[in-house]
């Protein structure tokens, strides 16, 4: 999909705050608010904006321990266990990759126990040969937003 400099500053905008009115961007964006709320259907039936979501600060509720896990599985496995690890809530992002691990997956739980609770229950996940875990000891940085422009 073509984007225009519009779309790129409106995905920037709503990247920044997804709660801003249509006419407040509108406003930014030098268009009408109707012109906005095009824009943004025409990206989301595309696909280019997948939702709108509440980012939570997991420290503000009880989740003080983020965790980065490779996994390295059985030669012809790693779909089944990717299927697995996507079901347990504490599992954010799973990512396929090359080099030492299969499998790269950041999660975040309450605490060390918990940890390693979630650690036994995916060695018995079947195909799952073995773990290395990297525990967070402070985030310097952490976004989901896709650059859309240039430094």
């Amino acid at each position: 999909m073509e984007l225009d400099s519009i779309d790129r500053k409106l995905l920037d905008l709503l990247q920044a705050d997804a709660k801003l009115p249509y006419a407040k961007l509108g406003k930014r964006l030098g268009i009408s608010s109707s012109g906005v709320h095009k824009r943004v259907k025409r990206l989301a039936d595309a696909g280019v904006i997948k939702k709108l979501v509440a980012v939570v600060d997991p420290q503000l509720i009880g989740k003080k321990l983020k965790a980065f896990i490779g996994v390295s599985t059985a030669p012809g496995t790693c779909g089944e266990v990717i299927a697995q690890l996507g079901k347990r809530p504490e599992v954010l992002e799973i990512h396929e990759v090359a080099g030492e691990h299969d499998l790269f997956i950041k999660l975040i739980t309450d605490d060390t126990l918990k940890l390693n609770e979630l650690l036994h229950e995916m060695d018995r996940i079947p195909g799952v040969s073995t773990t290395r875990t990297l525990i967070v000891l402070k985030t310097e940085k952490e976004t989901n937003a896709v650059v859309l422009g240039g430094w």
